[in-house]
C-alpha cells in the first residue's frame, strides 16, 4: 500500500484526470486519506478533500 489512512495528499498535476467532481473542488487543497466504506484495491484510495470525498487512483495523488 502506497498511502495509509491519515496521510495528507495533494493532486499530482502530471497525472490528474479531471472528472465531473472537479466542479465542487475535487483535488483542490490538501486531502486526507480516510477509511473507505468498502474494500478498494491497492491502487485506489478514499480521499476527503476540503469540499468532499472522492475515490482517487494512486497515480493521481502524492504525499504533501
Amino acid at each position: 500500500m502506497k498511502f495509509k489512512i491519515g496521510d495528507s495528499v495533494i493532486k499530482n498535476e502530471e497525472c490528474w484526470e479531471p472528472n465531473d467532481f472537479d466542479n465542487w473542488g475535487r483535488g483542490e487543497g490538501v486531502g486526507i486519506i480516510v477509511e473507505p466504506p468498502f474494500e478498494l484495491d491497492d491502487t485506489e484510495y478514499d480521499v476527503r478533500w476540503p469540499n468532499g470525498r472522492c475515490f482517487e487512483s494512486a497515480t493521481q495523488i502524492i504525499l504533501k
